[in-house]
């Protein structure tokens, strides 16, 4: 069974953080293969969703949702 590279988690806002960190982490680490992304939230989600969806690896997952937030608008 494919069970995945691991869980990206994206959050809205700074509570948001705090939730997942409570529900999630053990003491002060997250679960094995989970990464908090800090990225934003539309523009990260997208680009997150893209490359995961071709394959890409969660640390690859992680710096595409990063780079969203270089990206320009106009």
């Amino acid at each position: 069974m494919d069970r995945g590279a691991g869980v990206a988690v994206l959050v809205d806002l700074g509570s948001a953080v705090l939730t997942v960190k409570a529900l999630l982490a053990e003491g002060d680490e997250l679960p094995t293969g989970t990464r908090l992304l800090d990225a934003p939230f539309v523009e990260g989600a997208v680009a997150a969703v893209v490359s995961a969806s071709a394959g890409a690896g969660l640390e690859a997952v992680v710096a595409a949702a990063a780079e969203a937030r270089t990206y320009r608008k106009t």
